[in-house]
């Protein structure tokens, strides 16, 4: 072979060898799109798989390997139809990016996925361009998957509520739209008679309320007993009703009942007659107007001083709703009180409620010593008469 063949057959082998050498390691450098005038985008997950209806976020590293610095504006040249997203950049929306020479900046890129989106694979491209006209793409690969339907949720973390037949029961609860659409719910609830509903969302009490897919929403329910309810347990059933769905929660409350008596006398009167020394007795008449049983219910007395006032039962075990009792105060005046009235305070309590009445006593003079006054009067009047006979004859 000639010597000029030989040379030409060696220069072609070295070229070829020379581009199989770039092209390897072109295939491999990262996910890195044609890069122009010194600026770079790329991303090290340029592939991800998905589910539907979810947002999938991408770091992004834009490499300015220019000799100055760059501007760069971001864009989205290429995305599936119905797909939103964005560039974020310390938790806000940007557009641009500033980049010293020789220097990156890493940015959030974020799309949304329709929740209606059907299976497959799914390409964004992405766009820098720098403020010398230096430009550069970036191919994104989304695999979706379609999302999981599940069934919507109306329930409460607190079920069951406690208390008396005055408060109002505030249930917490959550409605929770897992369909692919939005859903607008009606509200209702089922309640024994006389007992009152209302669904609360932001402070307002609603009806009705529209949620968008995948979204839940707070709300509160509020369940006001009728006054003369009686303690047990009671269960309000409610619902969300939409054009797809029914969904239902129980809600439960537990009354206590109410706690309350009067302490009085059988006849209403709150007088006595007392006499200095001497015990009188007054009738007293304990009734439980609540809707519970009363336990321990303790008498006390508050009187004027070395008075004393003492009962027949100083403690009622049980006293049943709606039933009176009745007890007797056993009221002893000091034995220097003089005739007038005096205040003794009576009490009947318990831990959860009390009642109170005050006893206007009359202390009057003794019969006895009403006796011997007269029999003093009518012994004058008889040495009187005795005197004028005696010395009237002279």
């Amino acid at each position: 072979m000639p010597l000029f063949a030989q040379k030409t057959k060696k220069a072609v082998v070295s070229v070829l060898a020379v581009l199989m050498i770039a092209a390897l390691v072109f295939t491999a450098m990262p996910a890195v799109a044609r890069a122009d005038g010194g600026l770079s985008i790329s991303t090290s997950f340029p592939g991800l798989s998905v589910n539907a209806g979810k947002d999938v976020t991408f770091s992004v590293k834009v490499q300015n390997n220019s000799s100055s610095a760059e501007n760069v504006a971001l864009s989205v040249t290429s995305i599936p139809d119905g797909w939103t997203s964005k560039f974020t950049g310390a938790g806000s929306p940007i557009t641009r990016v500033y980049v010293d020479a020789g220097e990156s900046q890493n940015v959030s890129f974020i799309a949304t996925i329709p929740a209606k989106t059907k299976e497959g694979t799914y390409k964004i491209m992405l766009s820098a361009v720098g403020d010398n006209g230096a430009t550069d793409t970036l191919e994104l690969e989304l695999n979706v998957t379609e999302q999981e339907i599940t069934q919507s949720k109306f329930s409460s973390q607190y079920p069951k509520l406690q208390g008396s037949s005055t408060a109002t029961f505030s249930f917490p609860v959550d409605l929770v739209n897992n369909s692919l659409d939005a859903q607008s719910y009606s509200l209702s609830a089922s309640a024994p008679e006389g007992w009152q509903t209302s669904f609360m969302a932001s402070s307002k009490q609603i009806a009705s309320l529209t949620i968008d897919a995948g979204s839940s929403q707070n709300l509160t329910v509020n369940i006001t007993p009728p006054q003369n309810v009686t303690a047990g347990e009671y269960t309000i059933s409610c619902s969300a009703v939409s054009a797809n769905e029914t969904l239902k929660t129980d809600l439960t409350v537990v009354i206590t009942g109410t706690y309350s008596m009067t302490l009085s006398t059988p006849t209403g009167l709150l007088t006595a007659d007392a006499y200095a020394g001497k015990v009188s007795d007054l009738t007293l008449s304990i009734t439980n107007t609540g809707s519970a049983d009363l336990e321990n219910v303790a008498l006390q007395a508050v009187a004027p001083t070395n008075w004393s006032v003492t009962f027949d039962e100083d403690t009622i075990d049980v006293l049943p709703a709606g039933e009176t009792k009745q007890v007797v105060a056993h009221i002893k005046a000091s034995s220097d009180a003089i005739a007038g009235d005096y205040a003794v305070s009576l009490k009947a309590s318990t831990d959860e409620t009390s009642s109170q009445c005050d006893i206007r006593v009359a202390v009057k003079t003794s019969t006895v010593w009403g006796i011997v006054g007269v029999v003093i009067i009518l012994a004058l009047i008889a040495g009187l008469v005795y005197l004028f006979r005696k010395f009237g004859r002279r």
